[in-house]
């Protein structure tokens, strides 16, 4: 049987596209069963609240295209029904403000990941533009994590140091994830943004407590920028399997479309700065292979080619995502209670 006929469950663990029809679109031609989208990273918990609203009237008006998933059968079910199933998530901890009861208030409201910091220093966590020293604050983040394990959200550090990568393995119950980011080693020093991609030692560790990252091919983070080829894409997928096994490596691409340039500095600088600390150069180039998620086919056609069995590349494109999804969004006694079952 061919990889066509097959149909992978395919996840993309993040993008951070300009919400739009045209962008469900995509994912309907790319075959993409399930997204988790950025509802936040600057915005304070009001402010969430009115990107929620409106996410739930695209959802309204696209629902023969998209749907909320806000466990793992309803990701396998609505991509089953041949639309793409919309998971909520933000890239830091600002929704959540200084109130541990808004965390519970944000799951009931469909929010399943969150990030614990981006790129900075926050009271949760330190982000991966700070000193690699400083981690997870002793009292609120310690308690923010052990309030997303218990009320069912996963744990993303994509853009956090090292030290708070590792402290929240450490002091997370549940396994966690990195949902875009590369492999240090095999990608080079010599690249803008490296800092956001993860170490070997990391990555090790992150798989043997049953954490999955997701590689992404965003320029600023891949081996060659956005010259990066196909090829060296699958052989840093190969890399990454080599060292810790097909069930622990996804996809995550941070596409993003359908944006101004100026949402750029929003990203960059928030409310914190007046300008951002990387000169902005405008908006990276994608790949000649990956222009949307259309072209999702050629990574796994890719894989396919590389020697990948059916049942190795069903767990890079979703299956690891599901398999952490599932466990990770449900409420940690209805956890152990299914457990037990």
């Amino acid at each position: 049987m061919t990889l066509s006929a097959r149909k992978p469950l395919l996840i993309d663990a993040l993008q951070y596209n300009k919400p739009e029809r045209a962008r469900f679109e995509e994912w309907k031609r790319g075959g993409v069963g399930c997204v988790h989208v950025t509802l936040s990273i600057w915005e304070n918990a009001r402010e969430t609240l009115t990107v929620i609203g409106e996410w739930n009237r695209l959802l309204e008006q696209n629902a023969d295209l998209i749907a909320l998933a806000t466990t793992g059968e309803d990701i396998e079910r609505i991509a089953a029904s041949g639309r793409t199933a919309v998971v909520y998530g933000f890239q830091d901890t600002s929704p959540f403000e200084d109130d541990i009861e808004l965390i519970e208030i944000f799951h009931q409201l469909g929010v399943r990941i969150a990030q614990l910091t981006y790129n900075v220093q926050n009271r949760v966590a330190s982000g991966c533009w700070e000193p690699d020293e400083a981690g997870v604050s002793k009292f609120f983040g310690r308690n923010v994590i052990a309030e997303m394990n218990r009320v069912g959200m996963v744990v993303d550090v994509s853009h956090c140091t090292e030290r708070t990568c590792f402290d929240a393995i450490e002091y997370s119950s549940r396994p966690i994830a990195v949902t875009h980011a590369n492999p240090q080693e095999f990608v080079g020093t010599d690249i803008e943004l490296n800092r956001r991609n993860k170490s070997t030692a990391l990555i090790k560790r992150l798989a043997e407590t049953g954490g999955v990252i997701g590689l992404s091919n965003y320029p600023k983070i891949m081996k060659n920028g956005s010259d990066c080829t196909l090829d060296t894409f699958l052989d840093m997928v190969s890399w990454t399997v080599d060292l810790v096994g097909t069930d622990h490596v996804g996809l995550g691409t941070d596409f993003y479309d359908g944006w101004p340039e100026s949402q750029i500095k929003w990203w960059r600088a928030g409310r914190w700065a007046r300008e951002s600390a990387i000169p902005i150069k405008g908006f990276s180039k994608w790949p000649s292979w990956f222009q949307s998620p259309v072209d999702f086919p050629n990574i796994l056609e890719g894989l396919e080619k590389r020697g990948f069995s059916g049942e190795e590349i069903a767990r890079i494109a979703g299956g690891n995502w599901l398999k952490l999804f599932r466990e990770g969004f449900v409420p940690a006694a209805s956890a152990r209670t299914a457990n037990a079952a």
